[in-house]
């Protein structure tokens, strides 16, 4: 029996300081500051910073008016630059000051088995402990913040490859151009799921909102 005690005594002590870890950390407004990124800031900035490379190729180099297609890759080339800086700033400027999320891992304390239960209580797919739903709630907030930060840095992937791919359209070259359309696809559905999981952590938050 003593066996047994010290093990749940180690329990006890590890969800204490991860209880511990837990205090504060909210989600004040994540959805609403990724949401405003993308509905408003985001596209703006791609369509400024498409026009104005584009034309700064032409002026540089002398081009056409006509064939600006033939220089929409410098915009393009901007556009990924832009979005990876503007992406850094608006996290630091609003992403982070919407959540509380603490300094330190709320799972830190934790051992595997433990975390990986409490990613399936955040996907719903395991019934939620009411005697650790603080934590639960603090590890949700943590890692929707983590969430929003890499969905701000998403599109720079995809604005690196859609340059390239329309060097290579505008070449002819198919097999190129149908690489990198390929590679553009997959890093979209990868977004995707990032959505999806930034949206799974909230729909969680919600739901047991005032019930810790």
């Amino acid at each position: 029996m003593s066996g047994i005690d010290d093990l749940m005594a180690e329990s006890d002590d590890r969800w204490a300081q991860a209880a511990r870890r837990a205090q504060g950390i909210a989600d004040n407004g994540l959805g609403a500051a990724v949401k405003t990124y993308f509905a408003r800031y985001f596209p703006a900035g791609l369509i400024v910073l498409i026009a104005a490379g584009t034309g700064v190729g032409m002026l540089a180099f002398g081009g056409d008016p006509a064939g600006w297609t033939s220089y929409l890759v410098f915009g393009l080339v901007l556009a990924a630059f832009g979005s990876l800086i503007g992406g850094l700033v608006y996290n630091a400027k609003s992403v982070v000051p919407a959540a509380n999320f603490g300094r330190i891992d709320v799972l830190l304390s934790l051992e595997k088995g433990e975390r990986k239960q409490i990613q399936r209580q955040i996907a719903g797919k395991a019934p939620i402990e009411p005697e650790h739903l603080a934590v639960v709630r603090a590890a949700a907030v943590q890692r929707r913040k983590g969430l929003a930060t890499q969905l701000l840095l998403a599109p720079l992937y995809p604005l690196i490859f859609i340059p390239q791919w329309v060097h290579f359209a505008l070449r002819n070259d198919l097999t190129g151009a149908w690489l990198l359309a390929i590679s553009v696809a997959v890093l979209l559905v990868g977004m995707g799921f990032l959505v999806s999981d930034f949206r799974r952590t909230g729909r969680f938050l919600a739901r047991t909102e005032g019930a810790h």
